[in-house]
């Protein structure tokens, strides 16, 4: 009986019950009496009752996985502990308040012109802020220029010019003032000039990916355009709503499909993008929120438009000692996390700002914290009248 029960164990059990047989019979048998335990663990895998050895796997770094060694010990070795009210805020480098001209995309040879503060943020790769990297694209005339990057997103805004951009999803036309997006590639975006000289502000969430040692997964997004004709029409619409010119800023938000399904309503899930419209001889009173941003100037009139930032706001609402950045048209500078911010033109022209942002990851996250400067007294006072009439 023994023998006949022994050789039932020679039998491929199917899949399904495989291991739990397995397991039932060895608590049924002594180990003398197993045809499993006297046999080669070779000849166990090829009669289908045990399995294969797991095959030694690579770590990241090269190294082999070894999982039968104890590294108890050493992995002690890179612990630190602090002290919670001492830690807990620590000191970091801040966003420095940095602009880079348009004269470095106004001559010269085809290239790339990256807006690179990374010593600034003591990280060992190129960064304009902690999650975003800002570059400049100079395409001359009937030439070439690929791009690459290891990034969920890719926003290009066109400074002035026309072209296309060959990408994986096919080709992408474009002209001054059209703003598009693309999800995470492999591939690189080869861009080729028309008959004159091109320039694209390119924004990448790479440093984000780079900080956490990750590639992209998937695709989260489609391509999308944003042609100059419908973002200026939108700008337009809602310049003529009902309460307009009380608004913090007269602008739009950039979103698609995707991020108004997800709630946010930012350009991507991680870049967020404002076109905003400063009208003449106007002033856009202070806001601040968590996320950086990189403000690129559309158009403005020399001399006569600038940023005021500043940690604090004074007793009218206004930024307190501020740090004042001109507009150039064609230039890009920074807005730290944080800071209050306003917008003034002293010239008779309108201005116009495409900020980018990190704010998409933000805003998931429940924490940009948007705030806006009280109104005036006066402007607060014309409101209520408005009100009660």
């Amino acid at each position: 009986m023994r023998t006949a029960r022994a050789l039932v164990l020679h039998r491929r059990p199917t899949t399904l019950f495989r291991s739990s047989l397995l397991s039932h019979l060895h608590c049924r048998y002594p180990p003398a009496l197993s045809v499993y335990t006297k046999m080669s663990t070779a000849t166990a895998v090829e009669n289908g009752l045990a399995a294969a050895p797991p095959a030694k796997k690579m770590r990241l770094n090269g190294a082999a996985d070894d999982r039968a060694t104890d590294i108890t010990a050493k992995a002690a070795e890179p612990v630190r502990i602090f002290e919670y009210t001492s830690a807990a805020n620590p000191e970091m480098t801040e966003v420095p308040v940095a602009a880079l001209e348009p004269s470095t995309h106004e001559a010269g040879e085809t290239r790339v012109i990256p807006f690179d503060l990374s010593k600034q943020l003591r990280v060992s790769y190129p960064a304009t802020s902690p999650n975003l990297m800002a570059s400049f694209l100079r395409i001359n005339p009937n030439d070439t220029l690929p791009t690459k990057a290891c990034a969920t997103s890719q926003a290009f805004f066109v400074i002035r010019g026309s072209g296309s951009s060959a990408t994986e999803f096919g080709t992408m036309r474009w002209g001054e003032g059209d703003l598009f997006v693309l999800p995470s590639t492999a591939e690189e975006v080869v861009h080729t000039a028309g008959e004159t000289d091109a320039a694209l502000y390119w924004i990448t969430d790479e440093p984000l990916l780079r900080y956490l040692g990750v590639a992209p997964s998937e695709q989260r997004f489609s391509p999308a355009h944003y042609s100059k004709e419908r973002l200026l029409g939108e700008v337009e619409r809602v310049s003529h709503e009902e309460g307009a010119e009380h608004r913090n800023r007269m602008g739009i938000l950039l979103g698609s499909d995707v991020t108004e399904q997800e709630g946010t309503k930012t350009l991507t899930h991680t870049l967020w993008s404002l076109l905003n419209v400063l009208p003449a001889g106007d002033a856009q009173r202070p806001h601040r929120h968590n996320s950086v941003a990189l403000d690129l100037c559309v158009n403005a009139v020399p001399g006569k438009v600038y940023t005021l930032m500043g940690k604090e706001l004074d007793e009218d609402g206004w930024v307190k000692n501020p740090i004042r950045c001109d507009w150039t048209t064609g230039g890009v500078f920074v807005t730290p996390p944080g800071w209050w911010h306003s917008h003034h033109n002293d010239s008779d022209e309108p201005a116009w700002v495409l900020p980018m942002q990190d704010a998409g990851l933000y805003t998931h996250q429940r924490t940009l914290d948007i705030r806006f400067s009280p109104p005036l007294k006066k402007e607060k006072e014309q409101e209520e009248k408005t009100v009660v009439a």
